[in-house]
């Protein structure tokens, strides 16, 4: 787990490539401390740097073309490219894992990259069948050998989290390429002078060329809804991301940027290597597919430890980790298993069904307390480490995990993330399933699930609000307007003039669309949804430098089987989640087997929101004019703050103007750094 930089120049002018690049790498210092390295390149000459704070041990002395030297001491014009890393030592602490990093045998590839390419063994054994030698036991060079041998059909072969980008010198052209669901992240921006790319958007601000600016497109949608990075083109003007399964070329010898999709997700099994099988068989594989998914992630020449909220899904992992070392010895849990849960004051706190986890597994539990003040007093490092406005206050718990874990000495946790996308954990996909029952004409089914909805998250008013909202579209224009300031009263709060300009704009992302069971799953794991849940984890964990791996997320295995699954193994007798929970019976307690409500370091949000409600109203006042745009009614909202933060009924405004407050702080980070503003 590691940050990765490159920047082209495309025309000769003064800027200081070297330089630049040493400042986009060390905006990513806190995604590897461990090491830093560069790689310039002149005509048919490639030049290593070591970073300033590289130790001695650290630089691959392997590297033919330079000594170990700074990167301050390099000949900025006569260079055109540049490659840049901070290393997350997790494979290979030796040199060996040294990046940006060459083949021995081939000196013309070279690779900056972030992620861990988990069945790394099992190709290198391959390769080695296949004529090739290693040198290191990093999977980095796994990666530019398997590139070597199948090209880019070299996507296809890793099962992991990956982003990185190649330089073939002979060709001169980049590759760059990303995961299938987007767990790990990569930027890029383009303009008459740079072509440059980065692990966050906060790097990208260094190159001299770009211009920051708001993508104003972006803002009603998290706003309204919270959504972020609905599109390439973010919260940043004219910076944008690699779509996850996608990966691109950049010829340097004409500038010319090509994207294209190599992963597809299917909702149904065609062209899948899997075939539905009876359920008690797949009940056995899904066991089986989830135990080998955790075990390959032990891989690791550093700690590991494991997030616990006491969800099924995290509680899954854990008591999988504590089977596996009852059987194997494992070298990254020889310390035991480590778990770390956030806890509050509140009806919402989970800790309880953690301690039980805890308790089974005879776990070392770390509860982590939050609450509303040290909220306030972190939430703008938060901020800035994010790189984008908080959606939600849940966020914050997760951070404080990772800071846990890391305090704890801890370099890498596994989270549950993902198994609610995989196996219908959430409401919305029993609307899909009743949608789907319905069309089909599974009657019988359809009355059955609904006599058993006491089993599950769902109201039967809630169904009903819910088949409003997604046939909203066929509602008169009058009834339409009239429902949608129900359900959205927040709306007032928006600027009129911003709301009529962007309001053709928004779209609803997963919630009101009619689909199948399969289809949302699939819409939810490889449109927005998962993306977005991935990117607040790894901002989270890479703040205090952890590595998050998330089995349900990239598995590729266990994803392809999980969608190849009928419906009625997802949801059945009103219970969500089916296949799992009966999967998993006998390992973990039924008393988090057959839990009913879903959380997950869940925040008291309004309530704390309520109690600060002085400190978020400092920020508003003194950061407000930075809002040059006018996206909300600023003298509404300022009047009538007492009122909004005076109940829980205003609970809607109240989210928004969270939301609103921690966008101020964003422009202040980041859009204009230079304002003398005080935050406090």
């Amino acid at each position: 787990m590691c940050g990765i930089s490159g920047i082209v120049q495309l025309q000769k002018d003064s800027s200081d490539l070297a330089g630049v690049l040493k400042k986009m790498n060390d905006r990513l210092k806190h995604r590897g401390p461990d090491d830093e390295g560069f790689a310039l390149f002149h005509k048919e000459q490639a030049y290593c740097f070591a970073g300033q704070d590289t130790p001695d041990s650290s630089f691959n002395s392997n590297l033919p073309f330079a000594p170990k030297s700074n990167i301050e001491t390099a000949d900025d014009q006569v260079f055109k490219l540049g490659l840049g890393h901070r290393r997350l030592a997790i494979i290979d602490l030796s040199a060996g894992g040294h990046q940006p990093m060459c083949l021995q045998e081939n000196q013309r590839i070279w690779i900056t990259l972030n992620g861990e390419i988990y069945n790394y063994i099992e190709l290198r054994e391959e390769l080695k069948g296949l004529g090739y030698s290693f040198h290191t036991e990093s999977d980095v060079e796994v990666v530019l050998v398997a590139y070597q041998h199948w090209g880019r059909d070299c996507l296809n072969h890793f099962n992991g989290m990956w982003a990185f980008v190649l330089y073939d010198m002979e060709e001169k052209q980049l590759f760059g390429a990303r995961d299938p669901f987007g767990v790990k992240p990569m930027y890029y921006l383009q303009n008459d002078q740079h072509f440059a790319f980065a692990s966050e958007q906060k790097a990208l601000l260094e190159v001299p060329s770009h211009s920051r600016a708001v993508n104003l497109d972006a803002m009603l949608p998290f706003l309204l809804y919270g959504q972020v990075e609905l599109g390439s083109e973010g919260f940043f003007k004219d910076l944008y991301e690699l779509t996850p399964g996608h990966f691109f070329t950049f010829d340097l010898s004409n500038a010319k940027l090509k994207t294209e999709r190599y992963f597809e997700l299917y909702a149904t099994q065609k062209n899948q290597s899997f075939r539905a099988a009876s359920f008690q068989d797949t009940k056995r594989l899904t066991r089986q597919m989830i135990k080998d998914a955790v075990r390959i992630r032990f891989r690791s020449d550093v700690p590991i430890g494991f997030c616990l909220s006491g969800g099924l899904d995290s509680s899954t992992i854990v008591c999988t980790a504590a089977e596996i070392a009852k059987e194997e010895s494992i070298s990254s849990l020889k310390n035991g298993i480590k778990t770390f849960t956030a806890s509050n004051a509140s009806p919402l706190d989970e800790s309880n069904w953690a301690k039980q986890i805890v308790d089974h597994t005879k776990a070392e539990w770390f509860n982590v307390k939050v609450d509303s003040k040290t909220l306030v007093e972190d939430i703008q490092e938060l901020i800035y480490f994010q790189d984008i406005p908080l959606a939600t206050t849940s966020t914050y718990a997760q951070s404080r995990v990772m800071r846990a874990a890391h305090e704890e000495g801890i370099t890498i946790l596994i989270d549950g993330q993902g198994g609610d996308e995989l196996y219908a954990g959430y409401q919305t996909f029993y609307y899909a399933y009743f949608h789907q029952l319905f069309w089909s004409f599974e009657w019988s089914t359809l009355f059955k699930e609904l006599r058993s909805l006491k089993n599950s998250p769902v109201t039967m008013k809630e169904l009903f609000a819910s088949f409003l909202k997604i046939n909203l579209s066929n509602f008169p224009a009058k009834i339409r307007a009239s429902l949608s300031k129900k359900w959205k009263s927040e709306t007032n709060l928006i600027s009129p003039l911003f709301l009529r300009s962007q309001a053709n704009k928004v779209q609803f992302h997963g919630e009101f669309r009619a689909e199948n069971l399969n289809q949302r799953l699939k819409s939810y794991c490889t449109e927005t949804y998962l993306k977005g849940l991935l990117r607040w984890e790894d901002r989270c964990s890479m703040q205090y430098s952890i590595e998050s791996r998330t089995p349900f997320s990239d598995d590729i295995h266990l994803i392809a089987n999980a969608f190849v699954f009928p419906a009625n193994y997802k949801i059945k007798d009103g219970w969500s989640k089916y296949i799992l929970r009966e999967s998993i019976q006998g390992l973990v307690p039924d008393s988090i087997r057959l839990r009913k409500d879903k959380k997950g370091f869940s925040i008291p949000q309004n309530t704390w929101l309520m109690e600060q409600e002085v400190a978020f109203h400092t920020l508003f006042q003194s950061l407000k004019h930075l809002d040059v745009h006018d996206l909300v009614q600023k003298e509404h909202i300022e009047s009538n703050w007492k009122q909004f933060f005076s109940h829980l009924s205003y609970a809607k405004e109240q989210d928004l103007i969270f939301r609103y407050v921690c966008y101020l702080i964003w422009l202040k980070q980041f859009i204009f750094p230079s304002e003398e503003v005080s935050l406090r």
